[in-house]
């Protein structure tokens, strides 16, 4: 197979996954750009400490959409420039009321991973929402996206 003809192709065939991902909404690149993704995320924040990459030069990934307790929610995710295996970041966004729940994922550098859950309470977040969360830190969930979308009951 000519390679100059299948270069082309490959990026043609990438282009609906990438208009896909851009229609799935804000991420959290966002914060300080969409005042009501950076509304729920200082919310969703608040008594904890939230290292400054988060706000400033995170890597961040398309939003994706998921589902849990009767209402959707758009799964974001970020890294530390440069330092994506140590610090992440997760949150789940319902653009429709303001929700947002996430985690901050931080490894001591001995093996332990330190995990802070952020506006997690007794509802459904406290199981899907996590899963989903820790899904999205791992890349399972862009990996298997429709196995993270769970029904109301």
């Amino acid at each position: 197979m000519n390679i100059r003809r299948l270069i082309p192709a490959l990026a043609l065939a990438a282009l609906p996954a990438a208009a896909m991902a851009q229609d799935a909404g804000p991420t959290l690149a966002d914060l300080g750009k969409d005042q009501a993704l950076t509304a729920a995320f200082e919310a969703m924040a608040k008594g904890h400490e939230v290292p400054a990459w988060v706000r400033e030069g995170a890597v961040t990934t398309p939003a994706q959409k998921v589902s849990f307790g009767g209402k959707d929610y758009l799964a974001m995710s970020a890294c530390k420039q440069h330092d994506c295996a140590a610090n992440q970041m997760a949150m789940l966004y319902a653009p429709e009321n303001g929700e947002a729940y996430g985690v901050l994922s931080v490894h001591d550098g001995e093996g332990a991973e330190l995990l802070t859950w952020l506006n997690i309470g007794g509802n459904a977040e406290s199981i899907d929402g996590r899963t989903i969360l820790y899904a999205a830190l791992t890349g399972s969930l862009a990996n298997h996206p429709d196995a993270f979308d769970y029904p109301a009951e």
